[in-house]
């Protein structure tokens, strides 16, 4: 079945209702077959586009679907607008892969439209306040590498939790650049050199750590991560200045390998710098920042005061601003 809507139509995730009959385009985010307590076959599928995601459930011809279509593609789906414990979830009537005319895929991909201004003003921080040669000579390793600056350009932040959209890995990077930079002026006994390549560089390693069109683990990703990645490329960049001082280079080693801060984070160690605990609290702050501002514009509906139950934090959020007055 052709969709009659056409491709200049488009049901964003955003807006869906409860109860709404829809028939539009979406990524394919997941595909997962599973059965009914009756040993009765279903699809869980998960879909996505610019405003957010949902997920989706198909009772009927599921294991002909599974076959049809593929996680990353774009599909069609038709289907109702159903809730379930708090959430609103898709039941799908039918769901099949779409066809390029069909769609408009600036529809389904978030995507930080002033990517080059943004990557601009990564540049200015680090023109405007790296001063030590060697540190300089290593951000130019990496700026003259277009391919990797084009990829950190589009890369995404995070695969879901925060920044996850084309671009999220740039606009995190300046904004944590920026927190360093505000703290540096504090705290003038930190090393602003080190500091401030460091936030630059702290999470590199995600332009090998997430596919940009899907969100999903490379091979690398998923079995190195971005940490290790990111460790590498500096390696690598290093080896291209002779004679390159071993203290600034196990200054920086550390600060991108512990810059997740914590054992039960995933860090291999823990910072122990000033510049690294600047980094690592900087990071923490922009990114949980991020995140839930995204949840309090996504769920902020219906006058709801509460957000559903966000396990990875293990809490709610309220939604509902607090106005002010003079």
């Amino acid at each position: 079945m052709k969709s009659n809507k056409g491709a200049d139509v488009k049901t964003y995730v955003q807006d869906l209702k409860v109860g709404e009959v829809i028939e539009t385009f979406f990524l394919l985010k997941k595909k997962e077959l599973d059965k009914t307590k009756d040993n009765k076959p279903y699809l869980k599928l998960g879909f996505a586009d610019k405003s957010g995601s949902i997920e989706g459930r198909m009772w009927n011809q599921a294991e002909t679907a599974d076959t049809q279509i593929d996680i990353g593609g774009v599909v069609m789906v038709r289907g109702t607008v159903t809730e379930y414990k708090g959430s609103s979830q898709i039941k799908v009537e039918e769901v099949r892969a779409a066809s390029p005319e069909e769609y408009q895929q600036s529809d389904l991909i978030r995507c930080i439209e002033n990517r080059d201004t943004l990557f601009e003003k990564v540049k200015s921080i680090l023109r405007k306040n790296v001063s030590n040669q060697w540190i300089s000579q290593l951000v130019m390793e990496f700026l003259k590498d277009e391919d990797l600056m084009n990829r950190f350009k589009k890369a995404p932040g995070a695969r879901s939790w925060h920044n996850a959209y084309i671009g999220g890995l740039l606009e995190h990077t300046y904004e944590v650049m920026v927190v360093v930079e505000k703290v540096c002026e504090l705290y003038p006994e930190a090393n602003k050199d080190m500091a401030l390549i460091g936030a630059f560089l702290h999470d590199v390693g995600k332009v090998f750590e997430l596919d940009p069109q899907t969100f999903e683990y490379t091979h690398k990703g998923g079995l190195v991560g971005h940490l290790s990645l990111g460790f590498e490329l500096l390696i690598e960049k290093i080896k291209n200045i002779d004679h390159f001082p071993e203290d600034i280079q196990l200054h920086l080693k550390h600060i991108i390998l512990s810059h997740h801060g914590e054992y039960e984070q995933q860090s291999p160690v823990l910072p122990k710098t000033l510049e690294a605990i600047m980094v690592y609290h900087a990071d923490e702050l922009v990114s949980q920042t991020n995140a839930i501002k995204e949840i309090v514009q996504a769920q902020s509906y219906n006058e709801r005061a509460w957000s559903n139950f966000v396990s990875i934090k293990n809490r709610k959020f309220f939604l509902k601003r607090i106005e002010t007055t003079d």
